[in-house]
């Protein structure tokens, strides 16, 4: 076999694994978004406490409104976690935002906020820490449609025991049923399977 030939199977042989990337790739991103669409069906209303995560835009204003439904429908008082508010942001701040309706009973009883997560994966671990110090074995995870798949996937590998419920954020900004019709849309899903990607290559190669 000459060295042409070599060079023509080598460049064939990339350009086939490139072709198959990029459709796996793809096949997934297009899965990823019906998983999105399915998680908004299956919004869980139990008497369990809450997580909300912050990050994606009025996260905590729309979590807030399901707590509050929540606490409507089952009548009784459970904690809820807010974690990743980042310095700063107190109890004070956190009523400014709250709707008139709101339960302020629960804002003294219930609510802690949490500070310290930068990210996905330290929400995870600092509500693992919450759960252990309140004996909770169950939660309802709020966060935005979109970043809902990615915060199962690390809340289950930080605490496979722990039985989570979801209850997902549609942002008013971000139509996902049509997201091929915006350009903000499908750079949102784009990077956002991305990111669910590389958090799931880490915890199968770096088990962490």
């Amino acid at each position: 076999m000459n060295v042409n030939m070599v060079k023509f199977i080598n460049k064939s042989s990339f350009f086939i694994i490139l072709i198959l990337f990029i459709s796996y790739f793809f096949v997934g991103l297009f899965n990823f978004q019906e998983k999105i669409l399915s998680l908004e069906k299956n919004r869980n209303i139990v008497n369990s406490n809450i997580v909300i995560l912050t990050g994606g835009s009025n996260r905590i204003k729309e979590g807030l409104k399901i707590v509050n439904d929540i606490n409507k429908l089952t009548k009784t008082d459970f904690k809820i976690l807010i974690s990743g508010t980042g310095k700063g942001f107190t109890k004070a701040t956190l009523k400014k935002i709250l709707t008139s309706d709101f339960n302020l009973k629960l804002v003294e009883c219930c609510i802690e906020l949490e500070s310290i997560s930068k990210d996905t994966y330290s929400n995870a671990s600092e509500t693992y820490k919450w759960t252990k110090k309140n004996d909770i074995d169950n939660i309802i995870l709020i966060t935005s449609n979109y970043h809902m798949p990615r915060a199962i996937l690390e809340f289950k590998n930080r605490m496979p025991n722990q039985q989570i419920f979801t209850y997902t954020i549609t942002p008013k900004n971000h139509d996902i049923k049509n997201w091929l019709n915006s350009s903000d849309t499908f750079s949102l899903i784009f990077f956002e399977y991305s990111k669910l990607l590389i958090a799931s290559l880490r915890i199968k190669v770096m088990n962490i």
